[in-house]
């Protein structure tokens, strides 16, 4: 075949190529999302505030109507073609917390968090589903077992170059890429070539080429072994503790181990870069590159993952994935998919050929299933719209990141955002759980981090907090641990433990005591507050904690 033909043919393959594209998930375009929906506390320096609109949580992240945030921080809003505008009213960085109600406190119990777990036979040795915004896999089978990784030690090797390299980067292919040992994977690249960091990319995750982790390893870390030890490092922070690389590209060392738990952590930080879901969606690459001699060299690589070639393997949520083998480790395979707003890391190890490929789909679909089963049940489907508007805070734009949408013609914004806005927010952070709230005379009380405990049935606070809101000056005998609080009218009486208390000199039985928790006194609210006259409302929400 002569030399034209060879281009000829090389060109037809580049231009019939289909590159998919891959959905990372964000708030850039219109979508269907099941979120939690709630009202929420805003709590700073000891006091409390329900806000008007409503927190939504997606992936453990949350979201709170730009409205809101104004309040807050006395902040004018207006909008026009231009953008959303948002203008400081005063010079003070102040927080404005309202503690009047116009309504009862929310009293519905939402669901502390959004995991799901299920149980499926599978027929490899090892497996793992991760679901973004979980902290643990909703699956695994033999988590802890230590196996050999073969070539998806190179989701690892892909994720470094991604974050400490660009690709476009321009790499001389290092001495190292010939030293692979000869019954390796190979992607064909030699010492001298010349090419770019995605082109290296494509030739290490779809041939599985050794050859071009070397490189990249080269390249990124001035040696392979410098290298290895930066994988091993970003191992450990990844939390994946049981994890211990070698080399690159996976080939066997008796001391190169994971787990299924491990490699999905691994998996599951790579997807949240772009380029590597595109990279591992890719069927079939074709290029062009020069060699030591400045000669254009021609390559078309083919991805090893069955389920980019085969219909028989594929799974309508699946974006690609890769492959590992080695006669000692067995067949192995980490995929990525995405559904109902999610991204899902699934990892084999130690399967066979083709069984590893129905153990991922069988996985995948159980755990699509479960996540739906508890959305129905407990989230509400929000149709999410991108905010095409910029917000600009004291005619300077704020960076969005993808951090903020519309939902029901109202602007919504991730949490993280609240620290711009006022010199007195350092962090923003929102309660795991919904924490119990007390309003007395229509009043929400600030329990400044130390949230009232629920004793048969009846809500137990800090006593400075109580006392303090209906003016009651605060004694403690130490030798009859006994409080009192009292002002011009009413003298209240409490002894620690002591089912009954005085109320001006009137002994009354009470349903739970005052007690003492980590060191702080708690006293019955209910008790306290109507022995003044006052009234009591309770409820339960999640805390927006302003620090």
């Amino acid at each position: 075949m002569n030399k034209l033909l060879q281009i000829s043919i090389f060109i037809v393959l580049l231009l019939i190529l289909v590159f998919p594209s891959t959905n990372v998930f964000a708030f850039s375009s219109l979508q269907n999302v099941y979120m939690f929906e709630e009202p929420y506390i805003v709590e700073h320096k000891g006091s409390a505030s329900l806000l008007p609109g409503t927190m939504l949580t997606h992936n453990n992240q949350s979201y709170i109507p730009l409205r809101d945030a104004a309040n807050l921080f006395d902040l004018e809003i207006t909008s026009n073609a231009s953008g959303i505008f948002l203008e400081s009213r005063t010079s003070s960085s102040s927080i404005h917390i309202n503690s009047s109600l116009n309504h009862p406190l929310p009293k519905q119990t939402i669901p502390s968090n959004d995991f799901v777990s299920f149980s499926i036979p599978i027929g490899a040795h090892a497996g793992a589903v991760l679901e973004s915004g979980q902290d643990r896999p909703s699956f695994t089978k033999n988590a802890n077992a230590a196996l050999y990784p073969a070539s998806t030690v190179k989701v690892m090797t892909a994720l470094l170059a991604i974050e400490k390299g660009n690709l476009s980067d321009r790499v001389v292919v290092g001495p190292g890429a010939a030293t692979v040992p000869f019954d390796s994977s190979k992607a064909g690249v030699r010492p001298g070539d010349v090419m770019t960091l995605e082109q290296l990319l494509h030739g290490l995750m779809l041939p599985s080429g050794n050859d071009a982790a070397v490189a990249i390893a080269e390249h990124i870390g001035g040696s392979h072994w410098q290298f290895v030890q930066m994988m091993n490092q970003r191992a450990r922070e990844l939390g994946a503790t049981n994890t211990t690389f070698m080399n690159a590209h996976g080939y066997d060392h008796p001391s190169q181990k994971t787990t299924v738990s491990d490699l999905a952590k691994i998996g599951a930080e790579a997807s949240k870069h772009p380029e590597f879901l595109k990279l591992i969606s890719t069927p079939t690459y074709a290029t062009t590159y020069r060699n030591r001699a400045g000669s254009p060299v021609h390559k078309v690589w083919r991805n090893t993952n069955q389920m980019l070639h085969n219909q028989a393997y594929r799974h309508s949520s699946i974006i690609g994935g890769k492959t590992g083998y080695t006669s000692v480790s067995r067949h192995n395979l980490i995929s990525f998919a995405e559904a109902g707003g999610s991204t899902y890391t699934t990892v084999i190890l130690r399967g066979e050929r083709t069984q590893r490929y129905y153990d991922t789909t069988n996985m995948l679909s159980r755990a699509i299933s479960a996540r739906q089963q508890f959305d129905q049940s407990n989230k509400k489907q929000v149709r999410v719209l991108p905010l095409s508007s910029s917000i600009l805070y004291n005619n300077q734009p704020v960076n969005l990141e993808n951090q903020a949408f519309m939902y029901n013609g109202t602007t919504y914004i991730h949490t993280d955002l609240l620290s711009l806005f006022s010199n007195a927010v350092t962090t923003a952070s929102v309660s795991s759980v919904q924490q119990m709230h007390a309003a007395v005379n229509g009043e929400i009380i600030g329990f400044d981090l130390t949230p009232p405990v629920l004793s048969s049935g009846r809500m137990l606070v800090p006593i400075r907090a109580i006392f303090d809101f209906l003016e009651l000056d605060v004694h403690w005998d130490a030798s009859t641990q006994t409080v009192t609080g009292s002002n011009r009218d009413t003298v209240i009486e409490l002894r620690v433990n002591q089912t009954t208390a005085k109320v001006n000199g009137t002994t009354h039985t009470l349903d739970v005591p005052a007690t003492v928790v980590n060191g702080r006194t708690l006293v019955p609210i209910r008790f306290v507050a109507e022995s003044t006259g006052s009234t009591i409302d309770w409820g339960r929400a999640r805390v927006l904690y302003l620090n």
